[in-house]
């Protein structure tokens, strides 16, 4: 995380002469805007402030309540902390990769992938990458509707600054792109990016086998995959269905979700478990969603994470995950916020 110092902030600013200038503008509005209304919030307000949507020129900034908005709408900067990133993957005309914001103390404030509106051009036009698939028939040859899963996958690294900061659960992040979906059928079978944050080391989940079972797993590790999460560690109003998954573990639904009673499915939160413990936590939405969001007939929101009682493993874990798009840098963000020590 960068600090807010006078030495810290000169050395971005000489590659952004324009950002300084909007600096300068804030200065001067916000004592304006103070004496036009004293009740104004102008309490300081972090901003990650750079001249173009490069990683590697950002600084950290606290501005008036006033310059925030403008700030925004004339350059590519977000509201702050600064991110820290993963390695980048292409996908699409794009890429893929993941990011952290934290405060001082190290407490996570978004966890999420970010990626460019490109990347929803020119995706995978098959069912699979191949790289999960079983001859579950034995008539020797793959069907990759019925016996390859996880489509095209996307293993992530997260950001270093997280995953060394104590009381951070997350290990690696996981993105898939399903071009008609999976089922169950009249649920799932959408197109849709499934966004999978691990608390599962990556060589375990790696280690779950192919085979006949479920959805293409193998019958000893479907058992294991299955075993009943403690009640205590169970997310509220979430029900396991068996729908357990080679290279993935089971997935646990949530029952209350609109797509479970006869609605379209547009965008839900799956919790994976294997071995009887809570594995990822996973926002799973359509691309339709996301097109919504670049047109302007969905808009950008946050929406409740149900919890368990407490958790297996102690460290952050998030309340709420959200959906943006962010016009001034022309990218999405799938993000965990809202975060709570267990």
């Amino acid at each position: 995380m960068s600090s807010t110092t006078g030495k810290s902030f000169k050395r971005p600013l000489i590659a952004s002469s324009a950002a300084a200038a909007l600096l300068g503008t804030a200065a001067l509005m916000a004592p304006a805007a103070s004496t036009a209304n004293a009740a104004t919030d102008t309490s300081p307000v972090a901003v990650c402030l750079t001249g173009n949507t490069s990683t590697t020129n950002e600084i950290t900034v606290k501005l008036p309540q006033v310059a925030v908005e403008p700030v925004l709408q004339a350059t590519p900067s977000y509201l702050g902390p600064c991110a820290s990133y993963g390695t980048p993957t292409a996908l699409g005309n794009g890429n893929v990769r993941t990011y952290a914001q934290q405060d001082n103390s190290g407490k996570p404030l978004s966890i999420g992938f970010v990626f460019p509106k490109a990347t929803l051009q020119n995706l995978p036009t098959t069912m699979s990458d191949r790289h999960h698939c079983y001859d579950i028939d034995g008539n020797g040859t793959i069907d990759e509707h019925t016996e390859c899963m996880g489509g095209h996958e996307l293993p992530l690294d997260l950001p270093a600054a997280l995953t060394n900061t104590p009381g951070v659960p997350y290990k690696w992040a996981l993105m898939n792109f399903n071009l008609m979906g999976h089922g169950p059928t009249g649920i799932y079978d959408v197109q849709h990016f499934d966004f999978h944050f691990y608390v599962q080391p990556k060589a375990e989940r790696d280690a779950i086998r192919p085979g006949p079972c479920g959805l293409a797993i193998n019958c000893d590790d479907f058992a294991t995959a299955t075993k009943p999460v403690p009640s205590q560690y169970m997310p509220a109003g979430y029900i396991d269905n068996g729908v357990a998954e080679v290279a993935m573990g089971n997935h646990l639904i949530d029952q209350s979700s609109p797509e479970w009673h006869n609605q379209p499915f547009t965008r839900t939160f799956i919790y994976g478990a294997y071995d009887a413990k809570i594995s990822f936590l996973e926002p799973m939405i359509t691309k339709a969603w996301f097109d919504g969001l670049l047109a302007g007939t969905n808009t950008n929101g946050c929406y409740p994470i149900p919890q368990p009682q407490s958790w297996q493993i102690a460290g952050w874990y998030p309340k709420d995950y959200c959906l943006r798009y962010r016009a001034n840098r022309g990218d999405f963000t799938v993000s965990m916020e809202n975060y709570q020590h267990s």
